[in-house]
């Protein structure tokens, strides 16, 4: 665990001498939701193609036929430095701070040549109002006779690390996705076009300085180089406008001519300390409340609130991990957040979910089912991207999830017509695929769903879920009243869409004959049907650290211990607290609560909400804690190499109403 970032009541800060320690590289990612840079040093000291770039939403390029990754994309954050014609060897000093009121990111450190150095102060922010810009400022100190050569312009050689959906699998492999297609300077400004592979997609860059440079192009980055002399100091302002080919035209100003860096600054500082304040919960516990706030942004900061063509990615733009697919964690642990404080960008993250609709019906047309399935990993184009195929086949609750949330948008909004005009049509056709996954014997008044697995992922795929089951039987109530709405008011669409008086009545069916799973001994809800024919095993000798179990036990036998990976009754609990009674709940913790490792980022924030749902305040705080400190003390060690873990912060937000 990391005890070494600073946390203050509206920012956090740290020191470092080591250059390329990724974990302070994750946790000072900042960024303005269309696009953003995890917190590296911009001045270059040794190539870090895999570490340093940029992550803009929905710029996915293709990794093999079928199979996309998130573009670690050109960077225009890169910098180079000499003194005396000879490149600085060593940084030191390194000092990040990140205010979270205002999304200001900054850095100091000295640079040094041998004797020779120079101490650097760098600014950087992503406007709130301006999603297609970004501003640095950069100043330089020399001291001494020592003249030096400063270059500023854009990193070319960023790749990614093509990382397998198998977490026991490493890959250190790079691969190229952004191809350098056209470039082009004069004495204050540079633009790059890059193509990116297999997906058709373009990015442009275009940077613009506040003064005047010569332009130099090596095999790694295109700028311009500023000269400075002895004893004196240098300050160079930079703006960066990026344009995509996939932009939504109305969501996207021209770029500006010129620009003035302090009016900029003022103006974000403005909007974004507007925002935080607007989503700000007050906790008495000082760490916990910076920890709370660092949540808020960075929430804020990958989620693109006016593109309703894209999600946000597990990790969200502060890495390529899970190559940058959307999971349920957006519409279960992130899109609450955003229901309470911000319905503009909640309306997108649905809008994607009803935009990919005809993709999950051929999702589901491939795995020989009916209606829509959405898939496990979706990106651009909301096709399945796991390419894990007992997870991909068996983790069925994501289009029961999906459903939930639309439904989530819809009451928090009362936004009428994308009910109608969207979402019901998802809640007909995802019912159709539950109609045709499950094995229901009508006659028997029994319907069993075989094969799947429940968000524990543990206990082995196995047969009727509860979460799953539970969720199911909400997608089928949703899929009936929203036939009828559309009766009543779209009778165009309900025609359309083919929707009959039986297959209604069978709707109905299924739903009272999916039953939920109790152990055979207690009576006691439980994970499935063959939970309680597992084999118990004390959690120590499972998980000796905090590392995650398959680090010590292989997954095989992980299926087979009485274990849960992360929250899954209690998850359901939280989410449909109506349909549980007070005992259930008491039995259900009792049972869960000792049994899980806690091997998944989601379940610390689930266990907390669900404990201060239910009055269990103490447990509560404990696990709130543990939730709200994961990435600033890099609880599971895995922060710097995989990224932020988005869904935690988004859950954790929400326990933290009941604080």
């Amino acid at each position: 665990m990391r005890t070494d970032i600073i946390l203050s009541p509206w920012s956090m800060s740290h020191k470092s001498a080591d250059p390329c320690d990724s974990f302070p590289e994750s946790v000072f990612f900042t960024g303005n939701g269309r696009f953003g840079v995890r917190g590296y040093v911009p001045l270059c000291v040794k190539p870090r193609p895999i570490e340093r770039g940029l992550f803009l939403a929905g710029i996915f390029g293709e990794i093999k036929s079928g199979i996309t990754d998130f573009v670690n994309l050109p960077t225009p954050v890169y910098e180079a430095l000499c003194l005396d014609g000879e490149p600085v060897s060593c940084i030191s000093d390194i000092e990040r701070e990140l205010d979270l009121e205002t999304a200001v990111l900054t850095y100091r450190y000295k640079a040094h040549c041998g004797e020779k150095y120079a101490e650097l102060c760098e600014t950087l922010f992503f406007p709130a109002e301006h999603p297609t810009l970004l501003l640095q400022r950069t100043e330089i100190r020399l001291f001494g006779a020592v003249n030096a050569a400063f270059t500023s312009g854009i990193e070319l050689d960023s790749c990614n690390c093509t990382i397998p959906d198998d977490q026991m699998k490493e890959n250190t492999e790079a691969v190229s996705l952004a191809e350098l297609t056209s470039a082009s300077s004069d004495a204050e400004q540079l633009c790059a076009e890059f193509a990116v592979k297999g997906t058709g997609l373009s990015v442009t860059e275009h940077v613009v300085f506040s003064q005047e440079g010569k332009f130099v192009k090596t095999a790694g980055s295109i700028g311009l180089t500023f000269t400075l002399e002895g004893n004196s100091t240098f300050c160079l302002d930079k703006l960066s406008y990026i344009r995509t080919s996939r932009d939504v035209p109305e969501n996207i100003e021209t770029m500006p001519i010129e620009f003035d860096f302090d009016t900029l600054l003022n103006e974000h500082k403005d909007a974004w300390k507007k925002r935080m304040r607007g989503c700000d919960i007050p906790l008495e516990d000082s760490e916990l409340q910076t920890g709370l706030r660092y949540s808020m942004y960075q929430l804020i900061a990958s989620c693109s609130r006016r593109d309703g063509t894209v999600s946000i990615g597990a990790r969200g733009l502060t890495h390529a991990r899970y190559k940058g697919c959307y999971f349920w964690d957006t519409d279960m642990f992130m899109l609450p957040f955003f229901l309470k404080n911000d319905l503009e960008a909640a309306k997108n993250l649905c809008r994607y979910r009803v935009g990919a609709l005809p993709a999950a019906k051929r999702h589901s047309a491939s795995m020989n089912t009916l209606g829509a399935r959405y898939p496990w990993m979706a990106s651009l184009d909301g096709s399945e991207q796991c390419e894990t195929w007992d997870i991909g086949c068996s983790e069925l609750h994501i289009t029961a999830d999906v459903v939930y949330a639309l439904d989530s948008y819809c009451k928090a909004s009362g936004d009428i017509d994308f009910y109608l005009d969207g979402a019901a049509e998802v809640y007909i056709e995802t019912a159709r695929f539950w109609m045709s996954r499950y094995t229901f014997r009508k006659e028997e008044h029994r319907a069993d769903l075989l094969w799947c697995k429940g968000p524990d992922e543990y206990c082995g795929v196995s047969s009727n879920n509860l979460y799953t089951n539970a969720m199911v039987r909400h997608n089928l109530a949703l899929a009936g009243k929203a036939a009828e709405d559309l009766k009543t008011n779209r009778p165009e669409v309900y025609a359309r869409l083919g929707i009959t008086d039986e297959e209604r009545r069978d709707w109905d069916a299924l739903r009272e004959c999916i039953s939920y799973p109790r152990d055979p001994k207690t009576g006691h809800l439980t994970t499935d049907d063959t939970f309680h024919l597992l084999e118990s095993i004390s959690i120590s000798e499972l998980k000796p650290d905090d590392c995650a179990s398959y680090h010590h036990v292989c997954f095989d036998r992980l299926q087979r211990y009485k274990v849960v990976k992360q929250a899954d009754v209690l998850l359901l609990m939280t989410r449909l607290p109506n349909e549980f009674s007070a005992e259930e709940k008491q039995n259900a913790w009792q049972d869960f609560e000792p049994i899980c490792l806690h091997d998944s980022s989601l379940s610390f924030a689930s266990h907390a909400l669900f404990a201060l749902q239910n009055g269990i305040r103490e447990k509560g705080e404990e696990y709130m804690r543990k939730a709200l400190l994961l990435d600033l003390r890099d609880i599971m060690g895995n922060t710097g190499k995989e990224g932020l873990h988005l869904a935690c912060m988004g859950e954790a937000w929400q326990a933290a109403l009941l604080m």
